[in-house]
C-alpha cells in the first residue's frame, strides 16, 4: 500500500461571537446582531441578519447607530471571558474527532482526517457539525482539502453556497461543479492572498482562482514574492504549509486596552499598566517563557482637539529574563514615571513583553542578577489560588481595588458571564431560563 492520502478539513465557527451569545439568549436569532469591542467602539462580529443589511465589519458603532437601531438591531458589549470557554469547550469536542488538531484561531482550527477514506472524511464533517450544534448550539461550516490553502478555500465556499449545507469537499474526488465553483470565487478570497496582493493580481488580469491556477508560474515569479508561489502550489493540491499540532511560542505579548474615560492622573495609569503586566506575565508563564525587555505605551484620544495627544512610549531592558509579576510591574511603573505628563489626558496604555525565549533554553551567564530564589514558586502559588478563586484573587498592590474606576472598559451592553462565573450561572425551570 502506498502512503495515506492527506485529507484536512477547517472548521470555522460562524459568526462566533453572535453565536455565543445566541447561545443563551435565543431571542436574538434572526435579528440583527453585532458584537462590539472593548468600551462598545467598533464592529467585530455580526449576525448573518446584520450582514444582509448592510452592516460593515469594523465600522465605528457611533457611525450606525441611529439606523442600526432603527432597523430593530441590536448590539452587545463584547464578552471575552464567555467567548473564550465556548471556544474551548468546541476545541475540545473537534479535539476527539480527528488524528490530530491545529488551533488556529478562537473559531477556527484544522483537523487532520488523513487516516479516512473521502466518504468517510465527509461522513466525520457532518457529524462534526452535528455534535457541535448539539453539544453547544454553535453553527458551523467545514471545508475538506488536501492542503491547508484548499481547505481554508472549501470553508470559504461553504459559507458561500447555501446548497453545499455547511460542508464543502475539495479533496479528491472532487466534482466538475465544485471546480466549476472555485474557480470563480475571488482571487482575494484565498488564504494568504491579501488586498494588495489581489489589486496587483487585477491588474495581470488575475481576478478569480480559476485565472490564478492558468497563470504562468515563471511570470508570477517575477511579479510577486515567494509566498505566492506557495499559495499556488497549495491550490494545485501540493502541501506547502506544515501541520502544527502545539501552538508555537509567542515572540511578543501584548496587553492593552483602550480607557472607558479619558484619564489624567498617574494613579489611573499606575492601577492599568500594572493590571496590564500582570496579564502579559500570566500569558508568559502560560507559553513556559521569560521575556528579555518590556515596552510601555500610553495615548490620547484622537477625537479630542482641545488637549494634548500624548503619544509616548519607553523600552526597558530587565536586569534578566523574567515571568515574575513583580519584576514586570515594577518596570511598567518605572517607564511610566519618565513619561508620564499631568497636564496630558490618556485614553490608552498597553504593556508589550519582548525578546522572550523559552524558559528552559535560557543559559544565564556569570553576570545575569540571579532569580529571586521565591519566584518561581511563588508565581506558581499565585497562578493556582487565581485559578481556583477567581481571576486577581491574589494580586499586586499597584492593581488597585476599585471596581469602577475611569480606566476600566465601558462595557454596559455586556451579556451575563453564563460559564464562567458563579453567580451568572443560567437556572432553568418551568418558566424557562433566568
Amino acid at each position: 500500500m502506498g502512503p495515506k492520502a492527506t485529507r484536512l478539513a477547517l472548521v470555522d465557527c460562524n459568526n462566533f461571537y453572535v453565536s455565543c451569545e445566541q447561545v443563551f439568549n435565543p431571542t436574538l436569532r434572526g435579528k440583527p446582531v453585532v458584537v462590539l469591542s472593548n468600551n462598545d467602539g467598533c464592529v467585530v462580529s455580526r449576525s448573518a441578519e446584520a450582514k444582509a443589511a448592510g452592516v460593515p465589519m469594523a465600522v465605528p458603532y457611533f457611525k450606525i447607530r441611529q439606523s442600526f437601531e432603527a432597523l430593530g438591531g441590536i448590539a452587545l458589549s463584547s464578552n471575552y471571558a464567555l467567548y473564550a470557554d465556548m471556544s474551548d469547550r468546541a476545541m475540545s469536542l473537534m479535539r476527539d474527532m480527528a488524528e490530530n488538531q491545529e488551533v488556529y484561531s478562537i473559531d477556527e482550527c484544522f483537523l487532520d482526517f488523513s487516516g479516512l477514506t473521502p466518504d468517510q472524511a465527509l461522513i466525520q464533517a457532518v457529524q462534526l457539525r452535528k455534535t457541535l450544534w448539539q453539544c453547544l448550539s454553535l453553527p458551523v461550516c467545514v471545508g475538506l482539502g488536501s492542503t491547508k490553502t484548499l481547505a481554508k478555500l472549501a470553508n470559504e465556499m461553504a459559507k458561500t453556497h447555501k446548497e453545499s449545507s455547511g460542508v464543502c469537499n475539495l479533496s479528491d474526488p472532487v466534482s466538475s461543479s465544485q471546480r466549476s465553483q472555485m474557480a470563480a470565487m475571488e482571487v482575494g478570497k484565498v488564504w494568504g492572498i491579501g488586498r494588495r496582493t489581489a489589486l496587483s493580481l487585477e491588474k495581470l488580469d488575475i481576478r478569480t482562482v480559476g485565472d490564478l491556477l492558468r497563470a504562468p508560474a515563471q511570470q508570477l515569479r517575477k511579479t510577486h514574492s515567494v509566498n505566492l508561489l506557495r499559495t499556488l502550489a497549495e491550490l494545485q493540491g501540493q502541501a506547502c504549509i506544515g501541520f502544527e499540532q502545539t501552538t508555537p511560542a509567542r515572540q511578543q505579548i501584548i496587553a492593552s486596552r483602550s480607557f472607558g474615560r479619558t484619564v489624567d492622573k498617574e494613579q489611573d495609569l499606575n492601577e492599568a499598566l500594572s493590571t496590564f503586566a500582570t496579564r502579559a506575565a500570566e500569558r508568559l508563564r502560560a507559553d513556559g517563557s521569560l521575556a528579555t525587555n518590556l515596552q510601555i505605551y500610553v495615548r490620547g484620544n484622537a477625537f479630542d482637539t482641545q488637549h494634548a495627544r500624548p503619544d509616548e512610549a519607553i523600552t526597558i531592558q530587565l536586569p534578566a529574563p523574567t515571568a515574575d509579576t513583580r519584576q514586570l510591574v515594577d518596570a511598567a511603573l518605572f517607564g511610566l514615571k519618565r513619561i508620564y505628563r499631568s497636564d496630558h489626558r490618556y485614553k490608552k496604555a498597553g504593556v508589550v513583553l519582548g525578546g522572550i525565549v523559552p524558559v528552559d533554553h535560557y543559559q544565564p551567564d556569570l553576570l545575569t542578577v540571579p532569580h529571586p530564589s521565591n519566584s518561581t514558586t511563588l508565581m506558581r502559588v499565585m497562578d493556582r489560588v487565581n485559578e481556583r478563586f477567581g481571576r486577581d484573587a491574589l494580586r499586586v498592590a499597584s492593581m488597585g481595588v476599585r471596581d469602577k474606576a475611569d480606566w476600566h472598559m465601558s462595557c454596559s451592553r455586556q451579556s451575563r458571564h453564563y460559564t464562567t462565573t458563579l453567580e451568572d450561572l443560567p437556572v432553568f425551570s418551568s418558566l424557562g431560563m433566568s
